[in-house]
């Protein structure tokens, strides 16, 4: 659809800029082509609404996720699907609108809209906080901003936990801080060091003898897909399960020890990482949101003058996303690149903050100075 000769989408931008109501708004919208986006609507009289526009193709048959055969036209695009049938919702019931990589579309809606959505935890999270109290104000939308708790750690801790049997001092010394954590994936949490590191150790441990070192490279990146899989093997209780075997070997392993394996491993990798005692450990330690310079960070004389970093907390699955790189541990290079809150009330509260700074020279005082707000989720006054 990007390459359809007539794209409006930048008229559509241009009529949004003079949208005056949700009329207005789906007027505009109407006209977007691609790429697909999550567009949220407030105004002054209090309403809100949600549109996930876009030219979703609707074929002669299949759905687009196998190669078809480009010759007999069988497969075909016979148009777009209606606008009207695309996501969306207007002044809810619940009051709130949450949108987080979540999937879009509700449980058998009928077009195709794409495959790898994020499993919903930052939106439930969303969802859980809002939920908690009546008059949010500004510092309650910085808070949830700000909120790092891992409802991926709540969901898969438990059952790596009960997979796993200690053999050292350092693993019982590990386990005993992750029984204790709360799944906040603070900067200064041990625990959170220890579970991602042995989260990023599991789906190359399980599945890399089957999946072979490409394939397994890719996949151990695809979080979402590798927590469910995690999940739904080792929460079945079976104990040796032919995905733990380890075909290099002459015997056949059972998951606990494939589990503890895996565990083992992520202990000595931040042992080597941050020291030996696991009670000084700290994720930000090691996890560090990264700014590479976008034309000279692969040269090295240039990369520690004009690329950035700051220790960071989170993971993949908080509010406050902090992805650790599977390929490049424990890298943060996917990071929320701007925030703001939008104050619709008389009182005008609007805030805003880049990730780096407004000036890319790199000698001005401007080159990287938000850096330390945006570490700390901390906002400039949007003035209007």
């Amino acid at each position: 659809t990007a390459l359809d000769p007539r794209d409006t989408t930048l008229a559509s931008f241009l009529r949004l800029n003079a949208a005056r109501n949700w009329g207005d708004f789906t007027a505009a919208l109407g006209d977007f082509v691609v790429p697909s986006q999550n567009f949220v609507y407030g105004d002054v009289d209090g309403h809100i609404g949600y549109y996930a526009p876009g030219r979703i193709p609707i074929r002669a048959s299949g759905d687009g996720t196998l190669p078809a055969d480009g010759w007999s036209g069988d497969a075909e695009w016979t148009g777009w699907v209606p606008f009207g049938e695309l996501p969306h919702t207007f002044d809810p019931p619940e009051h709130f609108i949450v949108t987080a990589n979540n999937r879009p579309g509700p449980p058998g809606f009928p077009h195709m809209l794409g495959l790898e959505w994020a499993e919903p935890y930052r939106a439930q999270r969303i969802v859980d906080l809002l939920s908690q109290k009546r008059g949010l104000t500004p510092d309650d939308f910085a808070r949830m901003q700000a909120d790092t708790l891992s409802l991926h750690a709540g969901a898969l801790l438990p059952v790596l936990l009960r997979r796993t049997h200690p053999e050292t001092a350092l693993d019982r010394q590990a386990l005993e801080l992750l029984q204790r954590w709360n799944q906040d994936a603070k900067g200064d949490s041990a625990a959170a060091a220890i579970f991602t590191a042995w989260f990023l150790q599991l789906a190359p441990t399980l599945v890399g003898d089957e999946l072979g070192p490409v394939v397994t490279e890719d996949y151990q990146g695809r979080f979402s897909f590798v927590t469910r899989f995690l999940i739904d093997l080792l929460r079945s209780g079976a104990p040796d399960s032919a995905w733990c075997d380890d075909l290099k070997t002459g015997r056949r392993e059972s998951c606990d020890e494939e589990v503890t394996r895996a565990f083992q491993e992520a202990l000595a990798d931040l042992t080597r990482r941050l020291g030996k005692n696991p009670a000084r450990w700290r994720w930000d330690g090691v996890h560090r949101a990264v700014f590479p310079h976008q034309g000279l960070d692969t040269v090295a004389a240039f990369r520690l003058l004009l690329s950035r970093s700051v220790p960071n907390g989170g993971d993949w699955s908080t509010i406050n996303v902090g992805p650790a790189s599977a390929s490049q541990p424990y890298e943060q290079r996917s990071i929320p690149g701007y925030r703001e809150i939008i104050d619709l009330s008389p009182a005008n509260d609007s805030r805003f903050l880049d990730a780096v700074g407004e000036s890319g020279h790199f000698l001005s005082p401007h080159y990287d100075d938000f850096l330390p707000d945006w570490a700390g989720v901390r906002y400039r006054r949007m003035r209007t």
